[in-house]
Formats: structure tokens, sequence, C-alpha cells
């Protein structure tokens, strides 16, 4: 040792001992390197596909709180206060998943993922990042039943943009087709003509997109002018339920109750909240 240690007469030995035992510590090491690299290729890929979807769900409320502000802006504010279509700001929207769909010429109706536990309320306005979809009709703890624009059952207030002509839109039991049947003849009306909610009948915000005028019957001749929904009914999975101002700004039924005892421990009367029929939704 103190001959190898002075003079380094072992060197060339131990370099090739090292040589040869070189692929040996590489097949020991090589299991641990493959989970280390395995690891890290599901863990990188697993981060990506959660931003992804959190980008995707942030996207597409920012679309739907986008529409009405996209067709108001080929309007001038004269044209609005002369139709009564007021400009209100402060909506806001929640995701929702669809879960189940019957799409029948006799009934058209999706189902959704939130009830009454996420204040899901019935005639709530239910739309995608492209349009009106329906409103809600029924609710359960944790669903909710919406009837589409094109049931038959079906009618939606709506204002034809630019003419500002208001109207009704019946849905025929088609996916792909609404009625227009009380346009009066005299109403200036062309072909890709846009339909906007008008805000009237109070189920549906002002100003959001409906359908597309698609046919105009020839002049003498019977029929109603046909529209194309703007929302894709029978494809989109994430829709949004819309709260307006007034149901955003209200309490919950616990707090409510709350604010109406007065501090000498009495009730006074409170008025029903916009809505409410005093049963519950479910």
């Amino acid at each position: 040792m103190i001959a190898d240690n002075r003079y380094k007469q072992l060197d060339d030995l131990r370099n090739l001992l090292t040589t040869v035992t070189h692929p040996i510590h590489m097949i020991a090491e090589g299991p641990a390197t493959a989970i280390n690299w395995i690891g890290e290729q599901f863990s990188s890929r697993y981060t990506l596909q959660k931003e992804n979807h959190q980008l995707r769900r942030e996207n597409l409320q920012l679309e739907g709180e986008m529409l009405r502000f996209q067709s108001l802006e080929e309007e001038n504010s004269r044209l609005r206060m002369q139709l009564g279509a007021t400009l209100k700001v402060g909506e806001r929207v929640t995701l929702a998943e669809l879960v189940g769909i019957n799409l029948t010429p006799y009934k058209q109706q999706v189902t959704l993922s939130k009830g009454s536990m996420s204040s899901v309320y019935q005639g709530q306005a239910v739309i995608n990042a492209s349009g009106v979809m329906g409103q809600v009709i029924q609710v359960t703890p944790f669903r909710s039943t919406v009837l589409l624009i094109t049931d038959s059952l079906h009618s939606t207030p709506v204002r034809i943009r630019g003419s500002g002509v208001l109207t009704i839109a019946h849905g025929t039991g088609h996916i792909d087709r609404l009625e227009l049947p009380y346009l009066p003849d005299s109403a200036n009306v062309r072909v890709g003509d846009l339909l906007v909610t008008s805000g009237l009948g109070e189920r549906f915000p002002p100003d959001y997109p409906v359908a597309r005028i698609t046919e105009i019957p020839a002049a003498g001749t019977s029929g109603s002018v046909i529209a194309t929904p703007m929302a894709n009914l029978s494809q989109d999975r994430q829709v949004m339920l819309v709260w307006n101002i007034d149901n955003a700004l209200e309490l919950p039924a616990a707090e409510a109750a709350a604010e109406c005892v007065d501090t000498h421990g009495k009730t006074p009367s409170c008025e029903t909240p916009p809505g409410s029929d005093g049963q519950s939704d479910g």
C-alpha cells in the first residue's frame, strides 16, 4: 500500500478494473434512472393537462361574458335608448357540464351537472360561447333540466338587431331551426339578420345572440321566417348559467332571514325575493 501510494504502481490495474466494471455500474443504475425519467414525464404531462384545462375554462367564461358586448358594438347609444335596451353590466355566470341530452322532435332538453346546491333556479337562462341555449325548467339538489330554445314548447322574445323589430322565436322540434310566425309583412328583414334577446318577459337578459335568419318566404306565399340558432345545441359539452343583476345580489335564504330580524328580536315583514314563491325549487 505504501509503494502504491508513493509510486502509483497499481494505477494501471485500477484504471483497467474501472473500465471493465463500468457497464455493470450502468446496468445497476438503469432501473433507477428509468423510473426517475418516467416520473418526470408523467409529472410534466399532468401539469400541462391541468394548466390546459384551466385555461379552456377561463377562456369559455370570458367568451360568455363578452357575448352581449359583441352584439352591442354594432349599435349606437341613441338606438339603444329608443329601444329601451339598457346596457347592464355586472352579470355573472357559472360553468356546468352536460350530463344528459334528449333531442327528439317532441322533447328537446338537456341535463346539467349543477342544481339547487349550486344556487341554480327555475327560469335561469343558459348560454354557451356562441349564444342562448335555453332556460332551466326543473331543479334538484345536484341536477337541473334545461328546455332548449328549439323545443316546440319554447318561445323566446327576440329583437332583430339593426331594424329593432320585436318578435317571438318559436321552437320547431328541430335542433337547427326556429320560426318567427308573428313578423308583420312590413318588417324589413333580410337573410343574415341577427336575432338577440329583447329582455321582455325577464327570463333572458337583453342583447344575447339567439339565432340568425336563414330563410324568408317569397312575397305572396304563406310560411314563416326561419332562423338558425347561434349556439351549437347538439355538440357543446360545457354551458353557462347566467345570473342577472337582481339575482346576483340576492342573499342566500339563511342570510336573508337574518337580515329580516331587527335588533329587538322582532321579524318585520320582508319582501319575497324575485322568482321565489315561498317553496323550494327542488
